[in-house]
């Protein structure tokens, strides 16, 4: 599904991955933790170029992303990504931002792309919200549409970049509520999160990133568990208060 090699990513000296090897399969679910500045978001970001590997190569379902020649765009309509701040285009209603990218990219007539909308909005319980415009939809809404609008491209893979840190206490558990309906799909799903209850209860695999790179790559059960590495259990004393 996806492979990873050799990964290493750098800002002027400052190298913020450093020679990350890793595959992924098919449906997993992977929950990316770790303390701020230990790489999580610039590793996601890699995987749709984003960001730009100073090093390594990227391959998805064997193309490599990380090839000059590669279509990135074509790579990019099967891998989805759901962003802190929502990214909704403010000067479109609900629905134009669920329909604009299928039906750009060809997947998609218009017909079709309203209907898929019409399906997704109800999955996340707005349909209601169908003709609102981002500045009447509360944070929660604004995250749970830029999930529907993630999965109107039928991706192979969503990358969730900190989903729910921008968002109030309240609206945390609606997001990862849609969030678990989507990974109970099987669709490959990486996120970094902060929420170690959706780590531990709904992944299936985690990656610790500590310093750029994965210090630890294990099961829910054994991080939470039987950690033997002591960063990670000094991580997880802070965050859990233990």
């Amino acid at each position: 599904m996806i492979k990873i090699k050799n990964l290493s990513k750098f800002y002027g000296n400052l190298r913020v991955l450093n020679n990350i090897n890793v595959n992924i399969k098919q449906g997993e679910i992977i929950a990316i933790i770790g303390p701020s500045g230990g790489g999580k978001s610039t590793f996601l970001r890699c995987i749709n170029r984003l960001e730009e590997p100073s090093m390594g190569e990227i391959l998805i379902n064997g193309a490599s992303i990380t090839d000059k020649n590669t279509d990135i765009n074509k790579i990019r309509q099967k891998v989805s990504m759901v962003f802190q701040h929502f990214n909704l285009f403010a000067n479109k209603n609900v629905l134009d931002n669920l329909i604009l990218a299928p039906i750009k990219a060809g997947i998609l007539t218009k017909e079709q792309a309203i209907q898929k909308a019409d399906e997704l909005l109800k999955s996340v319980g707005l349909s209601d919200k169908k003709y609102a415009f981002a500045h009447k939809l509360s944070g929660g809404q604004k995250q749970r549409i830029a999930i529907a609008r993630s999965l109107a491209m039928n991706p192979d893979v969503i990358l969730f970049d900190e989903p729910t840190s921008a968002l109030d206490p309240e609206m945390i558990g609606e997001v990862l509520d849609i969030m678990r309906d989507v990974a109970s799909k099987g669709l490959t799903m990486l996120v970094v999160t902060h929420e170690m209850g959706f780590a531990r209860n709904v992944a299936n695999r985690i990656f610790f990133m500590d310093g750029g790179v994965i210090a630890v790559d294990d099961t829910p059960k054994n991080v939470f568990e039987n950690s033997q590495n002591p960063r990670l259990r000094e991580f997880l004393g802070k965050v859990l208060n233990h």
